[in-house]
């Protein structure tokens, strides 16, 4: 899972590609972990995943890591909480994530050097202060995606789906979008594009792969996932549903069908909780605005100039 820390590889980004990549792979693993831990105390799920999903939408708008944001991140997660674990392994699951976080940033910096990269800078300025005062919107966003991640994986435990489906997920994608059209556009492009992969997904789970063979399919879908993700939404979703399918079952075939069932009712009942979540804010957005302009709730004295008479040129 490590690897996906790779997707997050943009040439545009110059001097900060690899300081990009290094924040993601940093963030990616302490989700997982988080993940992982839920499993342990099932009760504190819902609160884990919209502690996740608060933090890692403000970092990632505040530090401009736009495409593919942080739904990654929330994915990590929801592999993470996908199986039960015990404390005790969780430090070795945690040591394989790092290698593939690891593996990334060195295929990153082969690819700058093969593209010419400027030198790399690899010092943070957080300043998140600042950041904030800067995008005030970001933590009103940060704080709304993670009550709608709250009540998807409150509705996912309510209704009897196993922690394998994808409502958390599918509600979070819908959310990556800028605008609502944007995003009742990714609504039905995700709904098609992951029942269409869900297809084909089981019928590769029919066909008697060697545990080599799948794990070569795997890199081989990773790839394409690489390419079509920043490319073209629908073909990249497409793939990732195939192979993660692959990924999860990789160990145990025989509970595709568990698998199947659950992230298909997860993705149309999360997509349409995303939906509703994405209208209902911009609705409260713009109910506020029109509030301001039509009672004037601010006061007209903070946007005069003071001067002080005595100073001079």
């Amino acid at each position: 899972m490590g690897v996906f820390t790779f997707l997050h590889y943009t040439p545009n980004e110059g001097s900060r590609i690899l300081k990009r990549m290094t924040f993601v792979g940093i963030c990616l693993l302490s989700e997982y972990m988080l993940g992982m831990l839920s499993t342990v105390y099932t009760l504190m799920g819902p609160i884990i995943i919209a502690l996740v999903g608060l933090v890692s939408r403000l970092l990632f708008r505040l530090f401009d890591i736009v495409k593919p944001g942080d739904l990654f991140v929330i994915l990590c997660s929801a592999v993470g909480a996908s199986r039960p674990v015990s404390l005790s392994e969780i430090p070795k699951l945690s040591l394989l994530f790092i290698f593939g976080v690891l593996l990334s940033l060195i295929m990153g910096y082969v690819a700058l050097k093969i593209e010419g990269a400027p030198k790399q800078s690899l010092s943070f300025n957080l300043n998140l202060r600042e950041r904030v005062r800067n995008d005030p919107r970001a933590m009103v966003d940060s704080v709304s995606y993670a009550i709608t991640l709250f009540f998807a994986s409150y509705i996912n435990l309510a209704i009897g789906l196993d922690q394998k489906s994808w409502l958390i997920v599918s509600a979070a994608a819908i959310l990556q979008g800028n605008t609502l059209l944007q995003m009742y556009g990714r609504n039905f492009q995700r709904i098609i594009a992951t029942s269409l992969g869900l297809i084909v997904a089981i019928l590769l789970m029919f066909i008697p792969f060697t545990i080599e063979a799948r794990i070569a399919l795997i890199v081989i879908v990773y790839v394409i996932v690489e390419y079509f993700m920043p490319r073209n939404y629908s073909i990249g979703i497409f793939f990732v549903t195939n192979m993660v399918m692959l990924q999860t079952t990789l160990t145990d075939p025989s509970i595709w069908p568990s698998i199947a069932h659950s992230r298909f009712f997860g993705i149309v009942i999360g997509s349409l909780i995303g939906a509703a979540s994405a209208f209902i804010q911009y609705r409260l957005f713009d109910f506020y605005s029109q509030t301001i302009i039509n009672e004037r709730t601010y006061s007209p004295d903070n946007f005069k100039e003071h001067i002080d008479p005595n100073h001079s040129l």
